[in-house]
């Protein structure tokens, strides 16, 4: 399925969940997360860098695994019903999660730079997944509310140009599938905390790297990873 058919499935989803159960909401709710990610599965893990001239740091068996702890914000509108043994919110959500690079590319940029003393930039990685999503939430007591929420939805991956000003490294992404797990609790009325785990798909991965002068192209390579990050959430709710 591609980029457009993700996104109309996601909005005719939403749309049909919303309209079935508009008549029996309780309320609406409209949410803003911050967010703290820390990449996980393939995203994190150790790699031996390519030395940095002709081969980019970041080659077909490092690129999406260089990511460290990064920041997000997540905007959210959903309705709530009661289902007699709790609550149940249908939603809708779309995040922008950035990640930094690495310790270990970091180290290795640093330590290469270019004949006229430039050092080259840091890669950021940047994801922004489009989530459809249903949370159960339990009345334990007026101030404490735990809830389980899982989501599906596509993910948009990121990773900004890099390297020297001679020397230039692109990268060009698909979307891919995501979905979300999370766990967590209301902390009275308007605020919440929770942990959750997000898997944001096999993005497909075009690499090249270009120079001041087009004969001396270096390479193109389609390398693919599985990406996940791990987060806390703390929402503010109105």
């Amino acid at each position: 399925m591609n980029k457009s058919s993700y996104i109309k499935s996601l909005c005719l989803g939403a749309v049909l969940i919303f309209a079935g159960i508009r008549v029996n909401a309780q309320h609406i709710e409209t949410s803003v997360f911050v967010n703290g990610t820390l990449p996980v599965v393939q995203f994190n893990n150790a790699v031996e860098l390519e030395p940095f001239g002709s081969f980019a740091v970041l080659d077909r068996n490092s690129i999406g695994k260089g990511a460290s702890a990064g920041l997000g914000f997540t905007g959210r509108f959903g309705l709530w019903f009661d289902v007699g043994v709790g609550e149940l919110q249908p939603y809708v959500e779309a995040s922008v999660l950035w990640n930094n690079s690495g310790s270990k590319i970091r180290k290795a940029y640093d330590n290469h730079a270019d004949s006229l003393g430039n050092y080259p930039t840091f890669p950021q990685y940047i994801n922004i997944p489009v989530m459809l999503g249903l949370k159960y939430r339990y009345n334990l007591m007026p101030d404490v509310r735990p809830f389980a929420e899982l989501a599906i939805g596509y993910d948009m991956l990121i990773i900004t140009k890099n390297g020297y000003p001679s020397q230039t490294y692109r990268y060009k992404m698909t979307g891919e599938l995501a979905w979300m797990a999370g766990i967590g609790t209301y902390l009275g009325e308007f605020v919440s905390v929770n942990l959750y785990y997000m898997g944001l798909g096999n993005h497909y991965i075009e690499y090249s790297a270009k120079s001041a002068s087009p004969a001396e192209e270096v390479f193109e390579g389609r390398p693919s990873s599985s990406l996940g990050v791990l987060g806390l959430r703390v929402g503010f709710h109105f």
